[in-house]
């Protein structure tokens, strides 16, 4: 299962990747060292932290993944319509799946809760982050958008059920249910965290 989801994350990220472009002229290449740069970004940072030897140094499908997904996306959504609204869903997507792989990951080394909750989150949106930036975006962590905190809270579920189920399997899913269809909910009610600061007016 561990193996799918990162698999499938990295997939769905480098897609994502691909269509945060914005410039119409950006040729193949771009978009698939963009599409690749999403897919591996938070997972690189996440194995730099914890010294572990690079998932995709080790195995080398990931890229081949990503690769395969980035070129799928040049190819087949340039006519799609409202790609900004596609890109919110599976970037949720993505998400999760990352965030719930990397967290039993770091459980699997014996590691502290809380720190695998932590390398969750970093490994969502951490790819989302350097996608946005070479993509000209603001970044939805920087934006009010009810990003981070589904990932933050279906990790720690994860975490709190992972033990309850004989199998990781059923915590898995259960999850990665909650993560998705929470932040899918905040896309499609538009809900916003409250905003630090507030003007007013007169």
């Amino acid at each position: 299962m561990l193996y799918f989801q990162e698999m499938l994350g990295i997939a769905v990220f480098s897609i994502t990747g691909v269509l945060a472009i914005k410039k119409a002229d950006v040729d193949l290449f771009g978009a698939v060292v963009l599409g690749i740069i999403t897919a591996i970004g938070g997972g690189t940072l996440r194995d730099l932290l914890l010294d572990l030897p690079i998932f995709w140094i080790a195995d080398f499908n990931y890229i081949w993944a990503a690769l395969f997904a980035a070129l799928l996306a040049f190819f087949l959504t340039k006519g799609l319509q409202r790609r900004y609204r596609l890109l919110l869903y599976l970037d949720g997507l993505a998400a999760a799946l990352f965030g719930l792989a990397a967290t039993e990951k770091v459980l699997d080394l014996q590691l502290a809760a809380p720190l695998a909750v932590m390398m969750g989150v970093l490994t969502s949106i951490g790819g989302g982050i350097a996608r946005d930036v070479l993509a000209g975006r603001v970044s939805l962590l920087m934006s009010r958008d009810i990003y981070a905190t589904p990932i933050l809270l279906g990790c720690t579920l994860y975490v709190a059920l992972r033990d309850i189920f004989p199998t990781v399997w059923i915590a898995g899913w259960i999850a990665l249910i909650f993560t998705f269809g929470l932040r899918s909910l905040a896309i499609y009610k538009h809900l916003q965290m409250p905003a630090i600061f507030s003007t007013s007016q007169g």
